[in-house]
């Protein structure tokens, strides 16, 4: 099966073509807030370079965030109209949850945080097992300081909130082996579409009409606040 998946969480959006858990093309924008202008010339491109037509896509695959409002809205808002178009399934998954998988090959216990501006982060702690992240609660709304007193014994932090709280997790104990490198901290597209391809033989595919991105401030986006979905829990500390 072909799959097309895409991550619009951050500022540079990713794209991936796999088939048969095979990364068959992928693409990281260098421009950041190009997911308007870019995105639907690079999926046409995505597709020529691999001899496919859109119509051989089997499922589409997004992440959901949490992350940048207009990012999420434009590159999910797309992926669903392709999916509706094409009447192919759509699955989304977590951004966060793509991002632990970059950790927990290496790493047992893994917490991903994630730049949420106004002091907090979006955080959440897996384990790994077999090779993936198995989420061990919800995705949580908070401050580093907070976050670092849940913690209990060696951790392993991932995602681009290292950038700007480094010190303070340094002075908490931990070191730079506990650090992720700069160039782990996005989600990978071919992990978004390993998600999403486990998550639709479980036969849990969205509804193309359904699907949102995970907002975590649904009043500065001037949204309505969205019921969590099976599975998709949102937890504000």
């Amino acid at each position: 099966m072909i799959i097309l998946s895409a991550d619009t969480s951050g500022d540079r959006f990713g794209l991936a073509l796999c088939e048969d858990g095979s990364i068959l093309e992928s693409f990281r924008s260098g421009t950041a807030n190009a997911h308007s202008v870019d995105m639907l010339p690079e999926i046409e491109r995505l597709l020529a370079s691999g001899g496919f037509r859109p119509k051989d896509i089997g499922l589409f695959c997004v992440g959901l965030g949490p992350g940048s409002f207009t990012g999420l809205r434009i590159g999910i808002t797309m992926m669903r109209a392709m999916a509706f178009a094409l009447k192919k399934p759509i699955a989304g998954v977590p951004s966060i949850d793509a991002i632990a998988h970059n950790a927990v090959v290496s790493n047992p216990l893994v917490c991903v945080i994630k730049d949420a501006r106004q002091s907090k982060v979006y955080a959440r702690f897996y384990k790994a097992k077999s090779g993936k992240a198995i989420s061990l609660g919800r995705i949580m709304l908070l401050d580093m300081d907070n976050l670092l007193s849940l913690v209990k014994g060696r951790m392993y932090f991932i995602g681009d909130a290292i950038d700007i709280y480094k010190e303070t997790i340094m002075r908490a104990g931990f070191t730079g082996k506990d650090l992720a490198p700069r160039e782990t901290w996005q989600p990978d597209p071919g992990i978004i579409a390993m998600l999403g391809r486990d998550k639709a033989s479980a036969g849990l595919k969205d509804n193309v009409f359904g699907l949102t991105p995970l907002y975590i401030y649904p009043k500065e986006c001037q949204i309505r606040r969205q019921p969590p979905r099976r599975g998709l829990k949102v937890m504000v500390f």
